[in-house]
């Protein structure tokens, strides 16, 4: 059932490029508005590179058949000649599909002073709930972000997957000192990658009334590629999801140079920012990045969104 609902949510590449760089192209217009001293702002969606797109693929994680070699010169938009069948997670519930949302009729921030600009790729399936969080007790307390606990909530997200979590080597990226950040390592048959989750406060006010934070002052912004990876593709998109929130999906090798990853960023309006990334490879206990020999993350990209956008990690408070 997972894999269907997330085949469906697919969205052709050449649409998220084409939006991409449309929303480009009026950022930088409003960029020298904004220099001239006008009032002019526009919406944080920054896609570097012309002809990258975002993968969106089927669920759940890839297995070895299709992380050797010749994955490695597939490109991301590109679909195998002969796929095989995903497997997909058990969930705890049955995902729930949202409407997908009309990209042709996203906000305009030109035309609509920047409010609200839709994050514009389909909502993710969900996986958990705020219920099934390892909340401490029947009130629903708090939980710190430790390993331990968000382990246990990821073995609840993929119970079928459980044994292939365990605890990984640190290592430093440039997320913010402050706050929780849990290393994890996930390992099939093609071997570990690192998941780097972090969760903490932002120190910048979240947009009041639906504006579209400032991309030269958010707390977390697109990165770029560093070029160790071999893989060249990347991309980045962000805007406000239905829930009010904001999230933000960059695909490229910007946290750990050499290792490619997913990284999806929800910042709530409380200010409370989960910041989740699974790479390509791992690093040692040094931190120097060791290649997996992979193309892509196990996970892909659709299924990791609904990882990081799951109601499991309500509850949770940086320890």
């Amino acid at each position: 059932m997972m894999e269907t609902c997330v085949k469906d949510l697919s969205v052709p590449v050449s649409v998220i490029v084409a939006e991409s760089g449309r929303r480009g192209r009026r950022r930088q217009v409003a960029r020298r508005l904004r220099i001239a001293g006008t009032v002019l702002t526009v919406a944080a969606i920054a896609f570097a590179g012309a002809n990258a797109g975002l993968p969106l693929i089927s669920a759940g994680p890839r297995t070895g058949a299709n992380v050797g070699p010749a994955d490695r010169t597939r490109p991301l938009s590109a679909s195998p000649a002969t796929p095989t069948a995903p497997t997909t997670p058990t969930a705890p519930t049955a995902p729930s599909r949202s409407p997908d949302p009309d990209l042709s009729s996203s906000p305009d921030p030109s035309a609509a002073g920047d409010r609200w600009q839709q994050f514009p790729l389909p909502a993710a399936p969900q996986l958990g709930s705020a219920a099934a969080s390892r909340t401490g007790s029947a009130t629903g307390s708090p939980v710190d972000f430790t390993t331990y606990s968000v382990l246990k909530d990821l073995e609840k997200l993929m119970p079928t997957y459980r044994n292939r979590f365990t605890q990984g080597a640190v290592f430093r990226t440039d997320r913010p000192g402050e706050g929780s950040t849990v290393h994890l390592d996930y390992t099939d048959e093609a071997g570990p990658v690192a998941l780097e989750l972090s969760l903490h406060h932002s120190k910048v006010p979240f947009p009041a009334g639906g504006a579209s934070p400032d991309p030269d002052l958010a707390p977390f912004r697109c990165g770029t590629n560093s070029g160790t990876s071999d893989n060249d593709e990347q991309g980045c998109l962000s805007g406000y999801r239905p829930d009010g929130s904001w999230e933000m999906v960059a695909v490229n090798d910007a946290q750990v140079p050499g290792l490619f990853g997913y990284r999806v960023v929800i910042w709530r309006p409380d200010g409370t920012i989960l910041d989740f990334t699974e790479y390509s490879g791992t690093v040692s206990s040094k931190g120097d990045p060791i290649r997996s020999g992979r193309y892509r993350p196990p996970l892909d990209l659709t299924f990791w969104r609904s990882v990081t956008e799951s109601p499991i990690w309500t509850p949770y408070l940086h320890a």
